[in-house]
């Protein structure tokens, strides 16, 4: 039986309206469970940390803090955020017995790092995992001081088969696809780009359609791993395997691949604390890579500045044409997929019949600020043409592309973009191309089929996005 990895939980508790902004968000994002405890004598089972949000002018904050003693016997941490307190309102929180204290307003980033300290130091772990903080420290120290992306992920490897006496791997590989890119393996240091089938790893197929990390205690006799007779060999999992695990690696909130742990008949099983360390470090790195991302867009961006369009603040052509053919060549190598979204503002002629030609180019203007708030740090969009914007989306399926479409539709209606003065709107038509794609063999091959995808577009009555057949 696969079980699914118990994150560690964070609760929430006191006053929301003083809470910082975005801070579940944020927490989730770590990858860490969130919950609300609106009635502070049934917290939910067995949470990592209690945060505590007060203000001293209006709650007795040294009682609320009591209210949690026992979540500190048994084994969390309560931190406590004061809103408009004093150096003393720390003091008596820490009397009532608060872990720690923080006077509001704190620096958001700050803040953040404070409170996944605590949801990692030794405390908590003993409470999760039963690993030292350290060792994780030392895992994505070796991580950080790589330079490129599959070398990061050949040290996050080394460094949890190292540290947990397990056997690790890390694959690439997209939702639609039947292969990956075996980049990294603990038993094969040497592999650093491998094509594989993915019917050898079970347990990764199961996390890539759950989203969640998986453990599975006992491989034989799983219904995962159970394979008929006539199943050819080179397809079969080590005969001698023993436990196995597989967790998502979503740099960005998109599945890029999974990290596989296994154990052999031989050695120890994995446990659910090793799997929780492993997810700690996955959740980690993946912000390492997220934030690789971002400074390599901002480079692409400075180095293109002399290739953006002056009206909308997108790309031009030139820009487009260049990052196109980067993003094919990249795709052949690694077999990933990448999409292409041609948008077409309807009816342009006449919005800018009814608000002149400056209002027109504020539609626009406006609309490439939207789309560039809106994409991922890889992404990229440049303006095509007088109203057509085209987007360039790595690693990104057709549904994928779809969802990207209609995720913009719902900003754009809500930026009051889509209900412009003297009675016209702003809407847009979409066409979808996908590579690898049967009749594409250059990149120059792509534009024609986004062109007829988005004529397909224009002739459909009901969500108005074409795809490439």
């Amino acid at each position: 039986m696969a079980t699914r990895l118990t994150r560690p939980l964070v609760v929430l508790a006191g006053d929301p309206a003083i809470r910082p902004d975005g801070l579940e968000r944020e927490l989730l994002r770590d990858g860490f469970q969130v919950a609300e405890a609106l009635d502070l004598s049934e917290l939910p089972a067995r949470p990592a940390l209690v945060v505590v949000t007060c203000d001293p002018a209006t709650a007795d904050c040294q009682s609320i803090v009591a209210e949690f003693d026992a979540a500190r016997q048994a084994g969390a941490q309560v931190v406590v955020l004061l809103a408009g307190g004093t150096p003393e309102h720390l003091i008596h929180a820490a009397e009532a017995g608060a872990d720690e204290a923080v006077l509001l307003p704190a620096e958001r980033d700050h803040l953040l790092a404070r409170l996944r300290a605590r949801l990692i130091s030794p405390r908590v772990m003993a409470h999760g995992p039963g690993l030292h903080d350290l060792r994780l420290f030392q895992v994505l120290q070796a991580v950080a001081i790589e330079l490129h992306r599959d070398d990061m992920l050949h040290a996050l490897v080394r460094g949890l088969s190292r540290t947990l006496g397990v056997r690790a791997a890390c694959l690439l590989h997209t939702g639609e696809n039947s292969t990956g890119r075996l980049v990294a393996a603990s038993d094969a240091p040497k592999i650093r780009d491998a094509e594989t089938d993915l019917r050898r790893w079970p347990e990764a197929t199961l996390a890539l359609r759950s989203g969640e990390s998986v453990l599975i205690g006992e491989v034989a006799g799983h219904p995962a791993f159970v394979r008929p007779e006539d199943w050819p060999a080179i397809l079969l999992p080590p005969p001698d395997l023993h436990s196995a695990a597989a967790l998502p690696l979503a740099p960005l909130g998109r599945t890029i691949g999974t990290l596989v742990l296994r154990t052999m008949a031989h050695e120890s099983p994995i446990t659910p604390g090793h799997l929780a360390f492993a997810e700690l470090a996955v959740a980690a790195v993946a912000r390492l890579l997220e934030t690789d991302d971002r400074r390599g867009a901002i480079t692409r961006r400075q180095a293109n500045a002399a290739h953006v369009d002056p009206l909308t603040g997108c790309g031009t052509l030139d820009a487009l044409d260049r990052r196109i053919r980067e993003e094919f060549e990249r795709s052949r190598r690694y077999d990933v997929s990448f999409a292409l979204v041609l948008l077409d503002v309807d009816d342009m002629r006449t919005i800018n019949d009814r608000l002149g030609r400056d209002g027109g180019h504020r539609v626009l203007a406006d609309l490439g600020r939207l789309l560039q708030r809106e994409l991922r740090a890889p992404d990229f969009v440049a303006r095509y043409g007088g109203e057509e914007f085209l987007l360039l989306l790595p690693e990104t399926n057709l549904e994928g592309a779809r969802q990207s479409v209609m995720r913009i539709r719902e900003q754009l209606a809500a930026s009051g973009l889509g209900d412009l003065q003297l009675g016209v709107r702003c809407e847009l038509t979409a066409g979808i191309a996908v590579y690898p794609h049967a009749d594409v063999h250059k990149p120059e091959d792509l534009f024609a089929q986004v062109e007829m995808a988005l004529q397909a577009g224009k002739h459909q009555e009901h969500d108005r996005i074409g795809s490439a057949a």
